[in-house]
């Protein structure tokens, strides 16, 4: 590398450091530039890794790849395939990929690593272990779990031979693994995994390490599970503890630990709990973005499920309330977020039966939808389903029917045959048809709904079983015991085998 090669990637360097990413952008391309004028492969290699490093740093995966990729190039041009810089570009080119979601692209990189590895160091090196774990990573994310595992399993049983069972490179296979199982829902696995890793890792970092974070997490969603709800609250709480002293009160990822802790105390009905960490959460964005910011609206409707479950009714309604106002001002009356505070406080309202309240909400929402997506959309086809729902619930029948005909008409071939939709848009339209006493076509319509959900959610969903009790009611009223009876029998099983999954999960993690 010449001098003034040199000198530029010695500039390009210090402005990294000085966090002046744009000037440092500017003399690696200038370095590179040089590289290439002197057409020496090994030297340009080195610049397109130094260019793309800086890229890769700030999430610029898509600059970083292709540079990674000539680096590779053109060190494979003229290196022997064992060559170590033929290591690192292959490291640096199968993480690029990983980032990018692209684990096919990654995986033949990975594996030849892995060759590479056990080809020049033996395959019991711990080297050999580390892409062991690597090309684990990858197949876990391709959800490929039986090849994962067998990898986590080899590249434990080398690291624990090389460096014993009280080191953080094993702590942190145990948790790789302990993850994996998560993702299986082996949870009793899962759990014994992720509690030996939190032994090693505290004995060997220290109880306030950042590192034991994501392992933290994963043993908090495991105790829920089981439903250990008082463990699960300890392990988020001990999450805000390491964030706060590692990053300061009113750190970004502090105000979520405290959301994880707050949402914990909500799941456990401890709600007076739960409202402190809220409104603690909300203290700190309103001192920084202020109340009518997107988070402070989440917060804010949060604190209104809370009032709920308390059957706190104006409280809640005033929370709701003002979540909607927030994303309406900020977002405008078609975003997303919008449309989730809108179905919130419609759903809200429905749930105490005050359907004339939900009734303008639903309304609001099917003309955005309308005008958004156009009126024979799919979106729009599901928010007339909602609305039709509120309008029967008020005995506004002919209103319901016009719009459940049209979306049971359309929606066979919009939403699709075997669509969650369409199945929930023929039970609407055979509960109408029941309590208008048309007992025929809601009989047809039942027959119909209970087809569709079994196809699009299987036969053990609750929607499902949803549709046989109405379908029972139905059958009663025509006094058909016998049929009715079966129904509800074929419903009720379905109820109870939702009980006995999770009393059995709770048992088996006890």
């Amino acid at each position: 590398m010449n001098k003034d090669i040199r000198q530029l990637m010695e500039s390009g360097n210090e402005a990294v450091q000085n966090q002046d990413i744009s000037q440092a952008e500017t003399m690696f391309k200038a370095a590179l530039w040089e590289a290439e004028r002197t057409s020496d492969p090994m030297v340009i290699a080195d610049c397109l890794d130094r260019l793309a490093e800086l890229y890769f740093d700030n999430d610029r995966f898509e600059e970083a790849e292709p540079l990674y990729r000539r680096a590779l190039e053109a060190r494979e041009s003229r290196l022997d395939p064992n060559h170590e810089q033929i290591v690192q570009s292959l490291n640096n080119l199968s993480a690029v990929y990983f980032f990018q979601e692209k684990f096919e692209s990654a995986e033949p990189l990975c594996v030849r690593l892995t060759e590479i590895y056990e080809r020049v160091l033996g395959p019991n090196n711990p080297e050999v272990a580390t892409s062991y774990n690597n090309l684990a990573l990858l197949y876990a994310a391709q959800q490929k779990f039986g090849a994962a595992e067998a990898l986590y399993k080899r590249s434990l049983e080398l690291k624990l031979r090389a460096l014993g069972d009280n080191h953080p490179e094993v702590g942190d296979i145990l948790h790789n693994l302990g993850t994996l199982y998560l993702s299986e829902e082996r949870y009793e696995e899962a759990q014994a995994n992720l509690l030996k890793a939190l032994n090693v890792l505290e004995s060997t970092l220290g109880t306030e390490h950042p590192d034991l974070e994501g392992l933290i997490i994963s043993l908090a969603q495991v105790m829920e599970q089981a439903g250990n709800l008082d463990e699960a609250t300890r392990m988020y709480e001990r999450l805000l503890n390491i964030k706060e002293v590692n990053l300061g009160p009113t750190h970004d990822e502090v105000v979520e630990a405290i959301k994880n802790v707050a949402g914990s105390y909500a799941r456990q009905s401890k709600y007076a709990e739960s409202e402190r960490f809220y409104k603690r959460a909300l203290a700190i964005r309103e001192r920084s973005q202020g109340r009518k910011s997107l988070e402070g609206a989440e917060l804010v409707s949060y604190l209104g499920d809370l009032y709920r479950d308390q059957n706190k009714i104006p409280q809640a309604e005033e929370f709701y309330k003002e979540a909607l106002t927030i994303c309406e001002q900020v977002l405008g009356p078609k975003h997303e977020q919008t449309e989730h505070h809108l179905k919130n406080i419609a759903g809200f309202y429905q749930s105490y039966n005050r359907h004339a309240k939900a009734e303008p909400y639903w309304q609001k929402l099917v003309g955005f939808k309308e005008k958004g997506f156009g009126k024979e959309s799919p979106e729009a086809l599901r928010a007339r389903i909602l609305l039709a729902d509120c309008l029967t619930n008020q005995e506004k029948y002919s209103e319901a029917e016009v719009l459940l005909k049209d979306v049971v008409t359309r929606g066979e071939k919009t939403l699709g045959p075997d669509s969650v939709d369409f199945g929930a848009a023929l039970h609407c339209l055979a509960e109408l048809n029941r309590l208008t006493q048309k007992g025929e076509e809601a009989e047809q319509l039942y027959k119909r709904a209970i087809d569709v959900r079994t196809r699009a959610l299987g036969p053990q969903h609750i929607d499902v079983a949803k549709s046989l009790k109405a379908y029972a009611t139905l059958l009663q009223s025509m006094y058909r015991e016998a049929e009715a009876e079966h129904m509800l029998n074929c419903a009720r099983a379905i109820l109870d085998s939702h009980k006995q999954d999770a009393g059995q999960l709770s048992q088996s993690l006890s």
